[in-house]
């Protein structure tokens, strides 16, 4: 069975989490894992440079000087073992996992709700709180969709749980309760 970067991305994301912690940097790993995130975005063509024979060495070892270059020791190792083990793909896999540990670790549960208006700060605030409560966690971060179509209520999606009360999902539960009674 060949490994996939979906496989190893939790085993680097724990022990990176886990040196970062003996070595009282998780704060900074995980925003340097941020920007390299946000880096990967902007140029998801430098996930796939280490792997193409095209690229010459010097080109290869001067991209990771740059992305090393201010960088923390902890960071730039993750780079480097990644790129030598063939494993630079991975990264996003990687820092994805990195985060969910943080922000399980942090108390943090990201949660994305679904209204037919955009939220009040107030009603963000509220809503934050609840879903911090539900879930057993300290907070919550919110990521706010709006979609008239729910015409009303609320839907919230967080660690694979969906709680829909919206008024759509209301009008569609008994379209379905009628049309099974005929």
């Amino acid at each position: 069975m060949a490994v996939t970067n979906q496989m190893v991305a939790p085993r680097y994301a724990k022990a990176l989490l886990e040196a970062a912690k003996d070595q009282n940097q998780v704060e900074t790993v995980h925003e340097e894992l941020q920007a390299l995130q946000s880096v990967f975005n902007d140029n998801p063509t430098i996930l796939t440079i280490f792997d193409n024979a095209r690229i010459t060495a010097a080109d290869k070892d001067a991209l990771m000087t740059t992305l090393t270059k201010d960088a923390s020791p902890l960071v730039a190792n993750l780079l480097k073992l990644t790129q030598q083990y063939g494993r630079f793909g991975a990264l996003p896999a990687i820092i994805s996992a990195f985060n969910q540990a943080y922000d399980e670790e942090a108390g943090i549960i990201a949660a994305t709700v679904t209204t037919a208006v955009a939220l009040s700060a107030d009603q963000a605030d509220a809503l934050r709180s609840t879903i911090a409560a539900r879930f057993g966690m300290k907070s919550t971060q919110l990521d706010q969709v709006v979609d008239p179509s729910v015409i009303g209520g609320v839907r919230i999606q967080a660690r694979g749980s969906v709680i829909d009360g919206t008024v759509k999902h209301r009008f569609d539960k008994m379209k379905a309760a009628l049309l099974a009674d005929q």
